[in-house]
């Protein structure tokens, strides 16, 4: 049987992607983030490492999100094979 925390993470990653709200304020981030590089002025290091740090940090989660949802097919596929 699957674990159930990874079940839970996985769930909880596909209702949080699939809302709409969420998805908002997603495309909201990105896009201020987008905004915020653009603006960076050519030999400012610090507020591009900066801005750099925020499009890092926003990847990471969306990442951790679908490394959930992964874990949980993967798993899912193991089980599968193992009944076989």
């Amino acid at each position: 049987m699957i674990d159930q925390a990874i079940l839970d993470r996985s769930n909880a990653a596909k209702r949080l992607l699939n809302n709409p709200d969420f998805q908002l304020i997603a495309a909201a981030i990105e896009a201020d983030i987008l905004a915020n590089f653009r603006a960076v002025k050519i030999g400012d290091t610090e507020t591009l490492a900066n801005v750099h740090a925020l499009s890092h940090g926003f990847k990471l989660l969306n990442d951790r999100m679908s490394k959930y949802i992964e874990s949980a097919s993967v798993a899912a596929k193991m089980e599968e094979i193992s009944d076989e």
